[in-house]
């Protein structure tokens, strides 16, 4: 790897902790894609979601985060593998809490995760093209104060 893809994979990295930093708020996550960005997501090996175009995207995010209260991500591994010049591969591992209300009780939910990305570079940015997200292993109980 060159200087300057060290200097990529840095900015690529920064970039995909401010959309972890923006999880909740769909609107704010949706400068980090591009326009016609895609977005699947997994649980286990089945496809639950297929998003194409930012407009589906937000919409889905809103839908898929609804009843979100607060969340919490931990990004882990990250690697990077440049195709092109402007063009990346990516894969992140996360770990994930959602606190949701259900029936009138704060839930916790935490989540194994991890995301296959690829990354393209428009106008001197760094942006997601397309993310499949796969939720390996989730565990659900009443929040404890």
């Amino acid at each position: 790897m060159n200087q300057e893809q060290v200097i990529e994979t840095m900015t690529i990295q920064k970039m995909v902790g401010k959309v972890a930093n923006a999880e909740g708020h769909p609107a704010d996550q949706l400068k980090f894609f591009t326009a016609d960005c895609q977005v699947r997501i997994y649980v286990g090996d089945e496809q639950i979601l297929d998003f194409s175009g930012k407009k589906y995207l937000e919409n889905g995010l809103k839908t898929f985060l609804g009843n979100l209260k607060r969340c919490h991500y931990m990004l882990g591994q990250h690697t990077i593998d440049f195709l092109a010049q402007d063009k990346a591969a990516g894969l992140l591992f996360c770990r994930a809490s959602h606190v949701k209300e259900d029936y009138g009780e704060d839930i916790i939910v935490d989540y194994c995760i991890f995301y296959e990305d690829i990354y393209e570079k428009v106008r001197g940015e760094w942006l997601i093209k397309a993310r499949d997200i796969h939720f390996l292993i989730s565990n659900k109980q009443v929040l404890s104060n």
